[in-house]
C-alpha cells in the first residue's frame, strides 16, 4: 500500500492466532456504546404514557366532574385580551392531589416530576408547569382547594386508591410565643 492511500476501514491490531490465550489478547471487539453528546427527537403518544388503570386518570376524571366555577372566575386571561394563556385550575388541582398521594408536597419537586415522570407527563400533556405556577396557585386559592383536597382524600380514600399511611405538613410557618425555656419537661436542680 503506498503512503497516499487511506485505509477505507480499520484494521485489526494483530493477526488471529492459533491458541485460545492470543485470540483473546489480540480480539477488538466491536461496542454498542452510550453517546450522551447527542439530542433526540421523539415521538410520544401521550395517551400510552400510563395504564387505563392507572390512578393519574381517576384523579383527573374525579377533577373534571368538580365545580370549578369559582377558580375559574379568578382567571384574568380572557381570549381577545393581550397576554399570556392561564395555566388550566384542572390540571394544577390534579398535579397537587396526585403529587400528595405519592408522598410528594413540594412545588420544586413536582416541577421535576414533570420533566420524566410517565404520570405526571401525561397529567400535564407533556408540559412542564414552573414551580411558582404551582405553589402561586396553592396558596392564592388556599381556602378553595383546602376544601376540594379534603373531598378529594375522602372519596379517594373511601375507594381504597389512596392510603392515610403516609401524614404530611405543609410547611406553613406559625409564629409562636414560647421560648427556649419552655420545652424544658421538668425543672433541673442547679446543682446536677
Amino acid at each position: 500500500m503506498s503512503g497516499s492511500q487511506k485505509l477505507l476501514f480499520a484494521m485489526p491490531l494483530c493477526r488471529i492466532k492459533d491458541t485460545e490465550q492470543d485470540r483473546a489478547v489480540c480480539r477488538n471487539p466491536r461496542l454498542d456504546k452510550a453517546n450522551r453528546d447527542q439530542m433526540i427527537f421523539k415521538t410520544i403518544n401521550v395517551e400510552t404514557l400510563i395504564p387505563e388503570d392507572h390512578p393519574a386518570r381517576v384523579i383527573w376524571e374525579f377533577v373534571e366532574r368538580m365545580d370549578l366555577t369559582s377558580l375559574y372566575l379568578k382567571i384574568n386571561a380572557v381570549e381577545g385580551v393581550a397576554g399570556r394563556s392561564a395555566t388550566d385550575p384542572q390540571t394544577l388541582i390534579s398535579l397537587w392531589i396526585y403529587a400528595y398521594s405519592q408522598g410528594v408536597s413540594s412545588a420544586r419537586e413536582m416541577e421535576k416530576l414533570c420533566e420524566y415522570h410517565p404520570a405526571f407527563q401525561w397529567l400535564t400533556g407533556m408540559k412542564i408547569i414552573n414551580h411558582h405556577t404551582l405553589s402561586d396557585f396553592r396558596i392564592g386559592n388556599k381556602e378553595a382547594l383546602d376544601e376540594l383536597f379534603t373531598q378529594c382524600l375522602g372519596l379517594l380514600s373511601a375507594q381504597n386508591l389512596v392510603t392515610l399511611e403516609r401524614v404530611m405538613h405543609d410547611g406553613t410557618k406559625i409564629r409562636a410565643n414560647a421560648g427556649a425555656d419552655s420545652f424544658r419537661t421538668e425543672k433541673k436542680s442547679k446543682f446536677t
